[in-house]
């Protein structure tokens, strides 16, 4: 929670925060962005960490990188305020290194700690944006003004070094493993990568990972930008985001749950990847009703179906690749989607409308690319099959 929290400290109140910082809402996005290109550079080594170190030396890294850029961001407060950006921006890229690290082991946590008709759904808890939910609808009324920036940042940090704490006294691993499949050696991560790639399965699941999952954080991102050019308050903007990120948890829970109880994953995915566009071009429309209560279903509609995708796809290519490690596969699911998700971002923020534009600066082309990503994500779910190995 706390990572994501990190992360979209500064979304949902770019306006105020480009005050504060003295720079432009272009850069606000870049403070979200930075993530993503650390995502990046270091999601592939997260397998060989871990290898090398085990699960509980990569969580204190995680927990470790996280405090540590958290309070930097802080402190940045009592700098001039031309110093500020530059130094909350190295904070926010020392506390990135945690998300890779956290996010690639999570498939992995879920196989050696649970019951295989429990693994979707732990799969699903542990990739919950509640730092998401908390942020979009928190910042808008911790933050009303540029001079309570510095509050919201202490608050994060505080709530990082809180969360990171735990994982001290976490044991490295379960006394007794709960499956026969949590006992079995998983291949070297060189054979994983090699292996991984020639399962077609795999590679469908990559593209329908990445494409959902760029949609889902691409709208994250850009959320304020959509409906605030329609005339919608900071705060209302935050109530649909929060809408569209707690229908997502609700429809992730409900799919974790009937997929570890009838192991029909990519049946879920066939039904819920076309949804997903679907629910996009609604959101697309909702500015032609007007109402603030259209915008709220929209939201809700979108956030249900896209949001279920990620866990279920997680957890769908453990079982096709297996025995290579669930860290190394969800490794380059992550990495891979952080790819395409950070291109997507930049490419919706330059489809951004003009001055001239009615509403001026409105995201409707941005919108457009969103319903093409989604499409793109969706056709390879019918050449999926479930093919469950552990």
């Amino acid at each position: 929670m706390s990572i994501n929290l990190r992360w979209l400290t500064f979304s949902p109140i770019a306006t105020i925060a480009s005050e504060y910082l003295d720079v432009k809402i272009s850069a606000i996005t870049w403070l979200a962005n930075c993530a993503t290109l650390i995502y990046i550079a270091i999601s592939a080594s997260t397998g060989w960490v871990f290898e090398r170190y085990g699960m509980k030396a990569c969580f204190l890294l995680a927990a470790a990188t996280n405090i540590t850029g958290s309070w930097i961001r802080y402190f940045a407060t009592f700098a001039p305020v031309h110093q500020r950006y530059p130094i909350i921006m190295f904070g926010q890229c020392i506390a990135s290194i945690a998300e890779p690290f956290i996010m690639n082991i999570g498939t992995h946590f879920a196989a050696v700690w649970f019951a295989t008709h429990h693994r979707v759904t732990a799969n699903t808890l542990q990739a919950l944006p509640l730092g998401m939910i908390v942020a979009t609808l928190s910042m808008p009324k911790l933050v009303p003004t540029a001079e309570d920036v510095p509050t919201a940042l202490w608050i994060t940090s505080l709530i990082s070094t809180v969360f990171g704490i735990p994982f001290l006294f976490l044991p490295a691993g379960p006394k007794i493993a709960p499956t026969k499949s949590a006992k079995v050696t998983r291949t070297r991560f060189r054979q994983s990568l090699k292996s991984m790639l020639k399962i077609k399965n795999y590679l469908l699941l990559i593209i329908i990972f990445s494409c959902n999952f760029a949609m889902f954080a691409s709208i994250v991102a850009i959320t304020s930008y959509i409906f605030i050019p329609q005339g919608y308050t900071s705060v209302e903007v935050g109530y649909a985001s929060f809408v569209r990120i707690i229908s997502g948890v609700v429809g992730a829970i409900l799919a974790g749950r009937i997929t570890d109880h009838t192991g029909k994953h990519a049946l879920v995915l066939k039904i819920a990847t076309p949804m997903v566009v679907i629910t996009t071009v609604i959101l697309y429309v909702q500015d032609l009703a007007n109402s603030y209560a259209f915008v709220m279903v929209s939201c809700f509609l979108n956030g249900f179906f896209v949001f279920l995708v990620l866990p279920v796809s997680l957890e769908l290519a453990a079982e096709c690749t297996f025995p290579v490690s669930e860290s190394v596969s969800a490794s380059v699911l992550w990495g891979v989607s952080q790819v395409v998700s950070f291109c997507s971002t930049l490419i919706m923020d330059a489809l951004r409308a003009g001055p001239d534009a009615s509403p001026a600066y409105n995201m409707k082309h941005a919108l457009i690319y969103a319903i093409v990503l989604g499409s793109v994500g969706c056709i390879p779910t019918f050449f999926l099959t479930s093919d469950l190995k552990r």
